[in-house]
């Protein structure tokens, strides 16, 4: 459908994704001021989102690849967005990663030709110079932003939020946060580090100290006798330990070795008994497992050789040779080749009969198909010309494009009947609304201006001289505060620091007065003329303990005069007068309103309960104030939306005027070109009801119907020639089969099986004579094998006697017993070297002997018992030197107790000093306190007053979208959180304390008018991820209601994804213009 985009800034058309994610080779179609794209899950929502903030702001680097979303199902990596925007008309935006390094590339603003451009220059052009973080917390929201609080509280967005209104906001911030810093700096409740806390720590450890010091007088003497005898008896012990160490160690030792003494002794006894191995050498034994492994192997192979012999003899008697056949081998051969060759082309001939049956049907069904009367004959004499077929196509592409021409006009007069509607239904809406705002606002209108520039000017007028009032009542009232000061600083120090705080409160108040009338004065607003207010009551609290300290009171003395406080009461009395007077021309009604401006009874100053009542006037009429301002704007837009749809809604009815003229001409060229094309039919005798696509389908088929024609002479040709070679090669074999009975019995029927079965025949004679030849081979290599192995037995046998002979041995197993005690000599002769060898380690000549008596005069009992009351004397000898070493510290310890009561006298006197400057410090502390206290009072006093334009939109949102249950969102001044209004009670709560559904609610609220606030000259797009999951169905319609408000007045186009039906229908309801479009 055609739009008209005049004032509707940029808005998508289509998105055609080539490649993202799960997506790929789609289109779709967004030309809707607003779209509801849904689907089940996992059906590419999120996807859709995700592209278009890619072809927006760039493609995520590899490193984050579900943001990056490379193609699961093939595709180019990317796509386009067909974009239409008010400055630039009709644009498409490209980006493709493997593209142009993934730069945008911007079709539209030169014709076709496609621009290259920079991030940055995109933003510029399109975005209203928006970054990438900016846009996807504002305009492509997701619920995981929609949560993300700290997005907005960052340095981009959060400017607009918190210090907004207040020109020095930040400073007073500094100043602040710097006093509570030198107050933690000086102390804190739990602090270690701080001075004050230090001084603390100093002040009880002294005192523990001195309670911890005893009297030293009669123990001294006692304790230095006891250390004595107590390091006598150590050093007497230390003597003996080494010696009671080595008897412990011996004894033990010998418990554990005399088992293996006595397999000693053992293994002696034993090699004493076997008899003498006689002239073997070292290696005999390993020599005679050889020669019997050799031996056993020799008498294997000769067993054999043997039964290999017999078998090969008898399996060469077996065979019976036959060699008549052998000599027709190489005819064979030949005959076989050339069958091979005959039985293809027998399945040829069949293949060529079966494919002429084929083309034959194909033939008649093309000529049934073509028309009546059409038959081979016929066919050989027709030949389909080019001409004619380049004339069925000319006619087809004209046809063609009149219908299309005329369906093209059809549905554009049809598309625009529908603008027309439409535009209609608006420009009434738009008339009604107009005229019902006129109404209300006249109804309600409490001011005397009509217009929003009086008003404006009214109201300033008005907060000049409320401002005017107040400065000069809080100058009468500071000096009147610091005269009374003075007077009481002069009655002594006992009261110097009740002085310096009352001080500071005085001079802050004075302070404030004179900053804020000097910023006024020098063309500051009010913001600007409040903060420096503020800046001037801290440095003014801060110079009060100076001031103090130099003895402020001996200055001049006395109270203020009655002339004085008589002409500061009329002064005051002058500036509320202006006040009330500009009330008048500013209220239908004023006289309620000025009240808290009226001078007290008998000349009295103004007090603090009576600014308060005029701050809470100008408060309640500020807001009044503003809220008819954005009356009277809203008016004035209903009624330039309302000219807008009637200037829209001409342009439409002309436009659906010149489309019909077009529609009635594109059918007439229809009706024109059909009529021709029947006639041409007719003259080439063809049937008039054919289309362009049938008569060339027409000539198609009889062409396709020659060729059929022609393949089927050639088969003929091919079959008459098979035949005679047939009928050749079956005689060939006849003769050659008559050598085998088998073979001649199937030379007739299957010539092929006649001549394989010959050719086995007289495979098998050749295989049975080159058998034979084989075995007789074999026969003669066994034979000559066992010849020789029968040669090699006898010598092993003389060896082994020579062997006997030598060792002594009368045979073999005399030898093997001689062999079988020279091993076990060897055996007990390495057990005893192993034995003596972990015996005598680590021991000296003069151990081992003892250790040999020991082991020569105990039996294991006696050495058990030894080894026991050894080790139980050396561990009772090394308990008593642990108590004894315990005992000398705690006397050295007691020793030197006694000997520090000489640092009594230095403790206190360090304890008096450590309490002066406790006192100092706290001095100190507690007027940082004060002036802490005076800045909170002046930033709570700005909030209360000021509040930034982004939150009264946001205000005015949550109020919509919470049903009134939120009526005022805060943003504190110099902290990071968000502050609501209830609208029940008035109280104030935390957003961190709000269930999910309604913080998302107020964070919804809050991204919405931050939208706006950013927003350059053209509205941007605005694409929302499902985010009323956690709406209840009366907030979710409340949602629905806001969103569409939104669309309709400030033009922006808004893209909608959920899964949830219930919520497509909640707001295609509220939305009668919306588009719907599904996915998955």
């Amino acid at each position: 459908m055609e739009a008209d985009a005049e004032g509707d800034g940029v808005k998508i058309r289509s998105a055609t994704i080539d490649g993202f994610g799960k997506l790929s080779g789609i289109t779709l179609d967004l030309d809707a001021d607003a779209v509801i794209l849904e689907g089940p899950n996992e059906a590419g929502k999120s996807t859709v989102l995700g592209f278009v903030r890619t072809m927006l702001y760039g493609f995520a680097t590899r490193a984050n690849m579900p943001e990056r979303q490379e193609p699961v199902y093939g595709g180019r990596h990317g796509g386009r967005l067909a974009l239409v925007s008010e400055r630039h008309g009709d644009l498409v935006l490209e980006r493709y990663a493997a593209s142009a390094g993934g730069k945008p590339v911007l079709r539209g603003r030169r014709g076709d030709e496609p621009e290259i451009l920079e991030q940055r220059e995109l933003e510029r052009l399109l975005l209203g110079g928006l970054t990438g973080k900016v846009y996807r917390q504002l305009f492509a929201v997701g619920l995981s932003e929609l949560r993300d609080l700290g997005a907005v509280q960052g340095e981009e967005l959060g400017r607009f939020l918190y210090h907004a209104g207040m020109a020095d906001g930040r400073r007073l911030a500094e100043a602040e946060r710097a006093i509570r810093e030198a107050m933690d700096k000086l102390y804190k409740p739990r602090g270690t580090t701080q001075p004050m806390n230090r001084r603390i720590a100093e002040l009880e450890r002294i005192e523990r100290d001195l309670r911890a010091l005893p009297d030293p007088v009669a123990r001294y003497n006692e304790a230095s006798e006891a250390l004595e005898r107590t390091e006598a008896e150590l050093r007497a012990l230390d003597a003996r330990l080494p010696e009671l160490a080595a008897l412990r160690g011996e004894a033990a030792r010998a418990l554990n070795m005399r088992a293996k003494w006595l397999r000693l002794r053992e293994l002696d006894a034993r090699r004493a008994a076997l008899p003498d191995p006689g002239r073997l050498t070292a290696d005999a034994e390993t020599k005679w497992r050889m020669w019997a492994a050799e031996r056993d192997r020799l008498e294997r192979e000769r067993l054999r050789l043997e039964a290999a012999l017999r078998e090969a003899r008898a399996e060469r008697e077996r065979l019976v040779i036959r060699g008549d056949l052998l000599g027709l081998e190489p005819e064979i051969e030949r005959l076989l080749q050339s069958a091979e060759a005959m039985r293809a082309l027998e399945q040829s001939c069949a293949d060529w009969r079966a494919e002429r049956r084929l083309e034959e049907e194909r033939m008649n069904a093309l000529l049934a198909s073509a028309g009546t009367g059409w038959t081979a004959e016929r066919l050989r004499g027709f030949a389909a010309g080019v001409a004619e077929r380049d004339r069925i196509r000319a006619f087809r592409a004209e046809l063609g494009e009149a219908e299309r021409e005329a369906a093209r006009c059809a549905e554009a007069e049809r598309q625009i009947g529908e603008q027309e509607r439409e535009a209609a239904a608006e420009v009434a809406a738009a008339e009604a609304a107009a005229g019902a705002e006129s109404v209300r606002d006249e109804a309600d209108d409490p001011f005397v201006p009509k217009t929003a520039d009086a008003l404006l000017r009214a109201w300033e007028h008005f907060e000049d001289a409320c401002r005017a009032w107040e400065m000069e009542a809080l100058r009468v009232m500071g000096e009147q505060r610091a005269r009374s000061t003075r007077t009481a600083s002069r009655q002594g120090d006992a009261g110097g620091s009740g002085a310096a705080a009352a001080l500071a409160a005085a001079l802050g108040a004075a302070g404030f007065a004179a900053a804020y009338a000097g910023a006024h004065a020098a063309g500051l607003d009010g913001a600007a003329a409040w903060a420096a207010g503020a800046v001037g009551a801290g440095l003014a609290a801060l110079a009060a303990p100076p001031l103090v300290r130099r003895g402020i009171g001996r200055g001049r003395a006395g109270g203020p005069q009655a002339g004085e406080a008589l002409a500061a009461a009329r002064q005051a009395a002058a500036y509320g007068q202006r006040a009330a007077d500009a009330l008048g021309a500013l209220l239908k009604r004023p006289r309620e309103a000025a009240e808290p401006f009226a001078p007290p009874a008998h000349g009295a100053l103004p007090g603090e309960a009576q600014l308060a009542a005029a701050a809470a006037v100008r408060s309640r009429l500020q807001r009044a104030v503003q809220a008819r301002l954005d009356a009277l704007r809203e008016r004035g837009l209903a009624a330039e939306r309302a000219l807008e749809h009637a200037r829209r809604l001409e342009r439409i009815r002309a436009l659906r005027a010149e489309r019909r003229a077009a529609a009635a001409a594109a059918a007439a060229r229809l009706d024109a070109l059909r009529t021709s094309w029947r006639s041409w039919l007719e003259s080439c005798g063809l049937p008039g009801g054919l289309s362009p696509e049938a008569a060339l389908e027409t000539l198609d088929r009889l062409e396709m119907a020659s060729g059929h024609l022609a393949v089927m002479d050639r088969l003929d040709a091919k079959l008459s020639e098979a035949a005679g070679r047939l009928r050749a090669h079956r005689a060939a074999v006849r003769e050659l089969c008559v050598a085998d009975d088998a073979a001649a019995r199937l030379a007739d029927d299957d010539p092929a099986a006649a001549l394989e079965l010959l050719r086995a025949a007289i495979r098998r004679e050749a295989e049975a004579a080159a058998a034979a030849a084989a075995l007789e081979a074999r026969v003669k290599e066994l034979d000559l094998q066992l010849r020789e192995t029968n040669a090699l037995l006898a010598g092993h046998a003389d060896t082994a006697r020579a062997w006997f002979e030598a060792a002594g041995a009368a045979d073999e197993q005399a030898y093997e017993r001689l062999l079988a005690d020279a091993r076990e000599a060897r055996q007990l002769d390495e057990e005893r070297i192993r034995i003596e060898v972990e015996l005598a380690s680590g021991l000296s000549e003069e151990d081992r002997e003892r250790m040999e008596s020991l082991l020569e005069r105990h039996d294991e009992d006696a050495l058990r018992g030894l080894a026991e009351r050894t080790a139980e004397a050396c561990r009772t000898a090394e308990e008593e030197r642990a108590r004894l070493l315990e005992l000398r510290g705690r006397l050295s310890e007691t020793l030197e107790r006694l000997l520090a009561e000489d640092v009594r006298r230095p403790l206190l006197n360090e304890r008096e000093a450590v309490m002066a400057q406790l006192a100092d410090e706290a001095e100190r502390f507690a007027e940082l306190a004060v002036m802490q206290a005076l800045i909170r009072r002046t930033r709570e006093t700005f909030e209360r007053e000021r509040q930034p334009a982004v939150l009264r939109r946001a205000s005015a949102y949550a109020e919509a979208l919470t049903n009134g249950r939120y009526v005022r969102i805060a943003a504190p001044f110099g902290r990071s959180s968000i502050e609501l209004e209830s609208a029940e009670d008035g109280r104030i709560i935390d957003a961190a304390f709000l269930s999910r559904g309604t913080a998302e609610q107020i964070y919804l609220a809050i991204r919405l008018a931050l939208a706006d606030e950013v927003e350059t000259e053209e509205p941007l797009p605005m694409l929302l991820d499902d985010l009323f999951v956690n709406f209840d169905d009366a907030r979710l319609d409340a949602a629905a209601g806001l969103l569409t408000r939104i669309v309709r007045e400030r033009r922006r186009q808004l893209i909608f994804l959920t899964c949830h039906a219930h919520t497509a229908e909640r707001l295609a309801g509220r939305m009668p213009f919306a588009k719907r479009l599904r996915l998955g």
